[in-house]
């Protein structure tokens, strides 16, 4: 589980424009990723400076990326993000 604050304030230092696959997650509703979606947010975490975040920022964006590599390796997996 990532909590959303720190993963939503970690899109804004980075930029938007730079996540858009995470940009394009609802805040207020339910949003899976998978296959291809997840093969963009990979691409698009993997080529940020995390140095920018503060610590709990850096970690929910590392797990993030985790759980996208996992479900990169495994097609089964998704990443679902519940919102309010």
């Amino acid at each position: 589980m990532v909590v959303d604050e720190e993963l939503w304030v970690a899109l804004e230092r980075l930029g938007q424009h730079r996540l858009p696959t995470l940009a394009d997650v609802d805040p207020y509703g339910d949003t899976t990723l998978r296959g291809a979606a997840v093969d963009r947010m990979v691409r698009e975490l993997e080529g940020l400076d995390l140095a920018r975040l503060r610590s709990a920022e850096r970690e929910a964006v590392s797990t993030l990326l985790a759980w996208g590599l996992r479900c990169r390796a495994d097609g089964d997996l998704r990443i679902a993000f519940s919102g309010d």
